[in-house]
């Protein structure tokens, strides 16, 4: 289930940033990088996806090298058939650490795009705020980077360096995409990113002020509810209590008269018991028996 929602979301990161090559900046077979980065995932986690363009003369099958940060944990790796996310061939691949990070080697058979997938250290979050900074070290052959950062559903006061280029893009799920401005890196040059926004509800570590008014309204209401429905349910507790003992005098006293003017000759009223006062029975007709 998890790697097929990285699929979706690689689906959408290709087409957010649409595979245009540049055959003047291959290097090695690479035409462009392009890498998606998630500071804060739904797991709870960063998201790197990472594509490796060939260059269109690429013979296939070919091996591909893919950078990773250190501390980068492999989730998938394969190749983008641009179809049914489902339908991507999964590849067998080698982690290998480096100097200033990793790389991910494995073979690709059918199409010239790689793509790997893998999960990063959580962000740094205090109540509502969020952020995450990152300096990628680019392990393998020199090329072209685009970088995109892709942020939750009520992302607010988005601050990101550097400065992102062209429109925002929005996926089904409210997620946006921030693509920066494509830079080229050669081998062992680092790439710094800060990131940092506004969540739309509080992530973890926050207090009550970091709750929203609303919200703490539509509590306090609901706490009012339940009061006011223990105070009933006390109340109806009560009555009923008090009621047992007068139908308890009324049946006693029912039984009692039917027994005595069956046995009875002289037809006298039958004497009233000290417990059975006629003022405080309830009317037959009113009464029901609980």
């Amino acid at each position: 289930m998890k790697r097929l929602l990285l699929r979706s979301v690689s689906a959408f990161v290709l087409l957010a940033l649409s595979l245009v090559v540049f055959p003047s900046l291959a290097f090695a077979g690479v035409s462009e990088y392009q890498v998606q980065f998630a500071p804060a995932d739904t797991s709870g986690s960063g998201i790197f996806v990472v594509n490796v363009i060939l260059s269109p003369d690429t013979k296939l099958p070919a091996k591909v090298r893919v950078p990773l940060p250190t501390g980068a944990v492999l989730l998938w790796s394969g190749e983008i058939l641009g179809g049914d996310v489902s339908a991507d061939p999964s590849r067998e691949a080698s982690v290998t650490p480096t100097e200033g990070g990793l790389v991910v080697e494995f073979t690709i058979e059918k199409v010239r795009v790689a793509q790997v997938e893998a999960q990063w250290n959580a962000p740094t979050i205090s109540g509502t705020k969020v952020s995450s900074d990152l300096e990628w070290v680019n392990t393998t052959e020199a090329g072209t980077y685009t970088f995109a950062i892709r942020l939750p559903a009520g992302a607010t006061n988005v601050k990101i360096t550097p400065a992102v280029e062209g429109e925002v893009n929005t996926n089904a799920a409210g997620e946006t995409l921030r693509t920066l401005t494509p830079v080229r890196l050669e081998k062992g040059a680092t790439f710094p990113i800060s990131i940092a926004f506004k969540s739309g509800g509080a992530t973890g570590g926050g207090g009550i002020s970091d709750v929203p008014p609303v919200l703490i309204a539509v509590v306090a209401a609901l706490a009012l509810a339940i009061v006011a429905l223990v105070v009933v349910v006390v109340r109806h507790g009560v009555t009923q209590d008090d009621a047992r003992p007068q139908a308890t005098a009324a049946a006693r006293t029912s039984v009692a008269g039917s027994t005595r003017g069956s046995g009875s000759t002289t037809g006298a009223p039958a004497p009233v018991t000290p417990d059975a006062n006629p003022d405080d029975e309830p009317d037959d007709e009113d009464f029901t028996w609980e």
